[in-house]
């Protein structure tokens, strides 16, 4: 008898590991979370869009919910103003890097030049910044504004 409740009991318990196994792999709701960011550069205005569709497998119906969240501030950067332009200075390293053929190095000299000599009173003072010359002003000045 002594085997024959070890062998029941193996039984027993491959039978409530199958039970719960089948109860894991077959979840009854679905989800497909889908995220989608827009930022559009004229406005400056993210919008977030959030989409769950949930498929019920005995019914085989699905279903779709979505959420849309969007910023209405008139800037999200504070350097740049309404019009798109960034302004030399109030502008963060991140907004000067915003500018077509501004990396890292030549955004972090405008900022400091624009600690060491003060505030620009115009967009021309950019070209006392070193590593900015007549050209890359040409390419800046309709990007920029103080």
């Amino acid at each position: 008898m002594r085997k024959q409740e070890q062998v029941l009991s193996v039984i027993a318990l491959l039978l409530l590991a199958g039970v719960i196994l089948y109860h894991v792999l077959s979840s009854p709701l679905r989800y497909d979370i889908v995220v989608e960011e827009e930022v559009t550069t004229e406005t400056v205005v993210p919008a977030t869009t959030v989409s769950f569709s949930v498929t019920e497998p005995e019914t085989g119906t699905s279903s779709e919910l979505s959420a849309e969240a969007s910023v209405t501030a008139v800037t999200a950067l504070p350097g740049i103003d309404s019009t798109g332009k960034v302004n030399l200075n109030t502008a963060t390293l991140q907004d000067l890097m915003t500018l077509k053929g501004i990396g890292q190095s030549k955004a972090q000299a405008i900022l400091d030049d624009r600690n060491e000599n003060g505030p620009f009173s115009s967009v021309e003072d950019l070209t006392r910044v070193s590593g900015i010359g007549e050209k890359t002003f040409e390419n800046l000045k309709d990007q920029i504004t103080v």
